[in-house]
């Protein structure tokens, strides 16, 4: 297991496409809040994880993100995926107001403008790649990669060559 390199992170939806970023980011974490519609599946056993059942489309979702960062304490690395973030991202801005944070995108989701000028802030896009017999959309390993990447050296970044307008 590698060192433990960062205080608590916050990771929210990501427990599918993005379950390898979160297991390497939970690995290098004293501690790691999993939201999720069924975190508690996920972060069972992991005796520094702390697992949030939630659904961002409960008005509650913002609360109970809260309640776990009481807990726990500051974040000072979050991961996101959202399905809607235009709407949830100007209710858990506060609570990561700190946090060097990786969002993470779909092709056609917008960017949550209230994120302009947000250093803290790092975009991840998902595309789709060329291969000999058409397009394919990225693969799990794939994602989480490249979330990895933006969560080591805080630069945005398309994941694949091709992000539909």
């Amino acid at each position: 297991m590698a060192a433990n390199n960062f205080g608590t992170s916050l990771v929210i939806g990501g427990t599918g496409m993005l379950a390898s970023a979160t297991c390497w980011l939970a690995a290098r974490s004293e501690r790691t809040i999993v939201v999720a519609r069924h975190a508690s599946n996920f972060a069972s056993g992991n005796q520094r994880s702390l697992a949030v059942d939630a659904d961002w489309a409960d008005p509650s979702f913002p609360v109970l993100v809260g309640q776990a960062i009481e807990q726990t304490g500051p974040i000072e690395k979050a991961l996101l995926w959202l399905h809607d973030p235009v709407a949830i991202i100007p209710r858990i801005l506060p609570l990561i107001e700190n946090a060097q944070t990786v969002l993470v995108l779909g092709s056609r989701q917008r960017q949550p403008e209230i994120l302009a000028g947000k250093a803290h802030i790092t975009i991840v896009r998902l595309g789709s790649i060329q291969t000999d017999s058409g397009r394919r959309w990225l693969t799990h390993d794939e994602i989480s990669n490249g979330a990895i990447a933006a969560l080591q050296d805080k630069q945005s970044r398309i994941i694949g060559d091709h992000v539909p307008q």
